[in-house]
């Protein structure tokens, strides 16, 4: 079991790891917060689409 990386290459993960990458991939859901921000990258995609360009405004914290 190993994660290895290099300054020109990918991520490879091997053994125990591999397999439970693999797993989460396959039979893993997301969570609302990914499926929150899929959402806002789709509607800046759409406004980059159309105007050319995409204004970004800080959140405010809750």
């Amino acid at each position: 079991m190993a994660i290895k990386t290099s300054t020109f290459g990918g991520v490879h993960l091997t053994g125990e790891d591999a397999e439970k990458f693999r797993r989460q991939v396959k039979y893993g859901r997301p969570k609302k917060a990914a499926k929150e921000a899929l959402e806002r990258g789709r509607m800046l995609l759409k406004e980059f689409d159309e105007k050319g360009y995409v204004t970004l405004y800080p959140r405010p914290k809750p």
